[in-house]
């Protein structure tokens, strides 16, 4: 109700003002008249210009006036709403200052809490390793279960940096080894966690959630990486030679110049992943969907791909030398310059099949050398 009072009043007050002046106006002449016609004497003989010499001193002054006040209320007004913007943005900073102050407050107290349970973590299994010899102890054992609660427990508790302790920790205590493993950290939680140049060679990560976490520069040789979430997971210049990939889905991995050498990546998902000039000698991709793909110059030398899908990959300058490609889909892929020296590339020609892989002569005779390897029909390249 004030407010459409307030914005009323400033709407009409113009309008008013006007009027007023008018008024005065009005008011000043009708005396002039009066006076006149009451008192007639010392006006007789009077000219116009001496009459409008008469008004004018009033009119002067009733000007005067309104400007005056006109200029007193806009200069009050304006005061006045300065004085509301600066305690309003007196008010906002104090807000924003007092939010700052509760967010950074808050943090320290996140952080803090993190620490503390980092450090009863460690200090638990500290005390299982040393009081209750739980490296030393059998599958099944109370201690490992009490174990492993713990560590699942406490990964989702943690920062992505504190994330790294505690795997580093399970690591270098021989808590994670592939060949022993003692806690079991299947379905625990790495995502997002900071593993870069993270020494996890041989480590036992089966099942474990790896999402968007970082492991550039990682060193997973001979890790068992088996139904391991990579959604997202930074993987660029990592080692992954010898490891265990076998149907892990890596079409969302981030895999920049990675060494997958002698890796098992059988019936692993790398469709569309870009593999450009990656080390894959040796590695075992047989039945691995590499569809769409680029391996422009990558490295797969006695690589296995038998039965691998393999439509529209970019194999240019690709070393495909003593490959095993007997039975893999090679429809409309680019063999353009590659290595195919005694490669097995038995496969179902073109068009002999109504079904099943395929690969055409015009594909094969882009290849760079074919010299000892073992064709589609069986026969042996000169």
């Amino acid at each position: 109700m004030v407010a459409r009072f307030r914005s009323w009043r400033q709407k009409t007050r113009k309008p008013i003002e006007v009027i007023g002046f008018i008024a005065v106006l009005v008011v000043a002449i009708a005396l002039i008249f009066v006076e006149v016609r009451v008192y007639g004497t010392g006006f007789t003989g009077k000219t116009l210009w001496d009459w409008l010499q008469l008004l004018f001193i009033p009119v002067v002054l009733a000007v005067a006036g309104f400007w005056f006040n006109h200029n007193e209320r806009k200069a009050a007004e304006l005061r006045a709403d300065n004085e509301r913007k600066a305690v309003e943005l007196r008010a906002d900073n104090e807000r924003k200052v007092a939010e700052k102050r509760d967010k950074t407050a808050r943090e320290i107290a996140e952080d803090n809490q993190r620490e503390v349970a980092l450090q009863a973590y460690l200090d638990k299994i500290s005390e299982l390793l040393l009081e209750k010899h739980l490296r030393d102890s059998d599958e099944g054992d109370e201690v490992r279960k009490i174990a492993r609660v713990r560590t699942l427990t406490v990964f989702p508790r943690l920062d992505p940096h504190r994330k790294r302790s505690v795997l580093q920790f399970l690591q270098e205590s021989g808590l994670i080894d592939k060949d022993k493993r003692i806690v079991a950290v299947n379905e625990a939680d790495l995502s997002n966690a900071d593993l870069c140049a993270a020494q996890l060679r041989g480590a036992d990560l089966r099942e474990a959630n790896l999402s968007h976490a970082d492991l550039s520069f990682a060193n997973l040789d001979g890790a068992d990486l088996r139904g391991v979430n990579l959604d997202g997971t930074v993987l660029r210049k990592a080692n992954l030679n010898h490891a265990n990939l076998s149907g892990v889905d890596l079409s969302k991995a981030i895999l920049w110049e990675i060494d997958l050498s002698e890796a098992d990546l059988s019936h692993a998902n790398l469709s569309e992943v870009d593999l450009r000039d990656v080390d894959l000698h040796e590695a075992t991709l047989s039945h691995a969907n590499l569809s769409e793909a680029n391996l422009r110059g990558a490295n797969l030398n006695e690589a296995d791909l038998r039965d691998a899908y393999l439509q529209k990959t970019d194999l240019r300058d690709a070393d495909l030398s003593k490959a095993q490609l007997r039975g893999a889909d090679l429809c409309d892929a680019d063999l353009s310059k590659a290595q195919l020296r005694g490669a097995d590339l038995r496969a179902n020609l073109s068009g002999t099949l109504p079904f099943g892989p395929t690969v055409t002569t015009e594909q094969l005779e882009k290849a760079a050398s074919l010299k000892g390897a073992t064709m589609p029909d069986g026969s042996i390249h000169p």
